[in-house]
């Protein structure tokens, strides 16, 4: 038996014993239906997020020129090919979900492979809209990027909050410096990322974040699900998952095996990473004589 197999055995007998702790005989794919803070009479009571965002403090947004050297998305950047790219399969994914909010996680199947940025884009994409907010959770835990990519200094993350119960939500929840969209970090302790992403306190987490606001989508980042337990663990707290493939270095084999660890009802599609320009083919002059 493998390592991750080990790990999945493991975390799949702790995650039984925590949800039947909870709530008596419940059941994972039941998971859901836990009740938020914001209930009443047993259904949640739904906000909206861009309203609360737009009578918070917005604080010090990055300008064009921030985002163009950060590399992450705007909407009046010149090359509005990539944006609308991103514009793309926003509403691709918004129509598959039929118009409901969802988590979302993006990974890859190659070692190594930095998806940070892709996450990070697909979730500006989403702030474009006035109607709708991003939220975006780097679950990276062994490699996090998000905090170097946004330039962030934060003092609580996602590992502090599953450690300490006295640490609230809005702690970790922090601003992007982009409309509309905040992030959650990795945290400042990450040994043990598996017990962290089978702990009731994550998927309540999960729960909470997406239940509270009807217009808000939420976005993991995760570590290579060839390579990593946690990431496959991660799979079942989301509702749709995007494998990001570097073109040209990515074989058969590991997109076969990245395939296979994710439930086909949850399999989005795939985005191909780094693919090269196609030069454009010149026609020749015709001179007249």
């Amino acid at each position: 038996m493998s390592k991750i197999e080990e790990a999945l055995n493991k975390a799949k007998k702790s995650r039984e014993k925590g949800l039947t702790a909870y709530k008596g005989n419940l059941k994972a794919s039941d998971i859901s239906e836990l009740v938020s803070p914001d209930t009443m009479g047993g259904e949640v009571l739904r906000k909206s997020a861009a309203q609360d965002i737009a009578l918070m403090d917005s604080g010090d947004e990055l300008n064009d020129d921030s985002l163009s050297e950060l590399k992450v998305i705007y909407s009046g950047m010149q090359d509005n090919k990539i944006a609308n790219t991103y514009r793309d399969l926003r509403t691709k994914l918004i129509q598959k979900n039929k118009g409901k909010n969802f988590i979302i996680m993006v990974t890859t199947c190659n070692a190594g492979e930095d998806t940070a940025l892709t996450s990070l884009n697909i979730s500006a994409a989403f702030s474009f809209d006035e109607s709708k907010t991003s939220l975006l959770i780097d679950c990276n835990l062994n490699n996090p990027k998000l905090d170097d990519l946004l330039k962030m200094n934060a003092d609580a993350g996602l590992t502090d909050y599953l450690e300490n119960e006295s640490i609230e939500v809005n702690k970790i929840v922090h601003k992007t410096g982009i409309k509309r969209l905040k992030v959650i970090p990795a945290g400042t302790s990450r040994e043990t990322a598996t017990e962290y992403f089978t702990s009731l306190r994550m998927r309540k987490l999960m729960s909470d974040l997406l239940h509270r606001y009807d217009d808000r989508y939420i976005f993991i980042d995760a570590a290579p699900i060839t390579e990593s337990a946690d990431t496959r663990i991660l799979v079942d707290l989301c509702d749709y998952v995007i494998l990001v493939v570097p073109y040209g270095v990515t074989t058969k084999g590991k997109i076969e095996e990245a395939k296979e660890a994710i439930d086909k009802d949850k399999m989005l599609g795939v985005v191909f990473n780094n693919v090269p320009k196609i030069p454009k083919f010149r026609m020749p002059k015709v001179f007249s004589f």
